[in-house]
C-alpha cells in the first residue's frame, strides 16, 4: 500500500517518505530560538546576530544521510517562518535566512546562511541577498538563486558539525 501524503506535500522539491520529526521539545525550543534571534538582528544588529548563530549548539542531533536532512528542513521551512514572522511580520531575505539558519542548527542540521551580491549591476548599483544551504541545497529559495549572485559570506554554527565533500558547486 503506498504512503498517503498531505495535501501540500506536492509543494515540495522532493515529496517522498516523511523523516523522523525531531522531538516535540527540540521543535519548540528550535521555534523560541528563531523568535529570539529574529528580535536580536531587529534590535542589536548583523553582528551580533551572526555571534549568535555561530556560538548556537544544537538541542539534538541528527546522523541521518543528506537527502533525507533535506527533507527534514524543507518540512520545517513553514514552523520556522510562522515563528519569524511573529517577531518580524516585515522580515526579508537576511532575518528570513537567519532564522531559519537557526532553527534548523537547533534540531542538529548543519545550515549555513549564505550572503550574496547580484553579479550585474542596475544603474552603477548592486543588489544584495541571502538564503539558507543545507549540504549545497537552497532551502525556502529559488533552487536557481546561485546563478545570479557571487558569494561573499557563508557562516553557521561552530557546534554542528558538517560533512565534507556533500556542498554542490556555486
Amino acid at each position: 500500500m503506498n504512503n498517503p501524503t498531505a495535501d501540500w506535500e506536492f509543494l515540495l522539491w522532493d515529496p517522498g517518505p516523511a523523516p523522523a520529526r525531531p522531538p516535540r521539545r527540540a521543535r519548540v525550543l528550535a521555534a523560541a530560538r528563531t523568535v529570539r534571534a529574529a528580535r536580536l538582528l531587529r534590535r542589536r544588529g548583523w553582528p551580533e546576530a551572526q555571534r549568535y548563530l555561530h556560538s548556537l549548539r544544537p538541542v539534538t542531533r541528527h546522523d541521518t544521510e543528506p537527502p533525507e536532512a533535506i527533507r527534514l528542513a524543507r518540512r520545517e521551512v513553514l514552523p520556522c517562518l510562522t515563528a519569524l514572522r511573529l517577531a518580524d511580520p516585515n522580515a526579508l531575505c537576511l532575518p528570513r535566512s537567519y532564522a531559519l539558519a537557526v532553527h534548523l542548527s537547533t534540531l542538529g542540521l548543519p545550515v549555513e546562511v549564505v550572503v550574496a551580491r547580484q553579479r550585474s549591476s542596475i544603474g552603477g548599483r548592486f543588489a544584495f541577498h541571502a538564503w539558507a544551504e543545507l549540504y549545497g541545497e537552497v532551502l525556502a529559495d529559488i533552487p536557481g538563486v546561485r546563478t545570479g549572485f557571487t558569494v561573499l559570506s557563508r557562516f553557521g554554527s561552530e557546534h554542528v558539525p558538517r560533512v565534507q565533500g556533500v556542498r554542490s558547486a556555486v
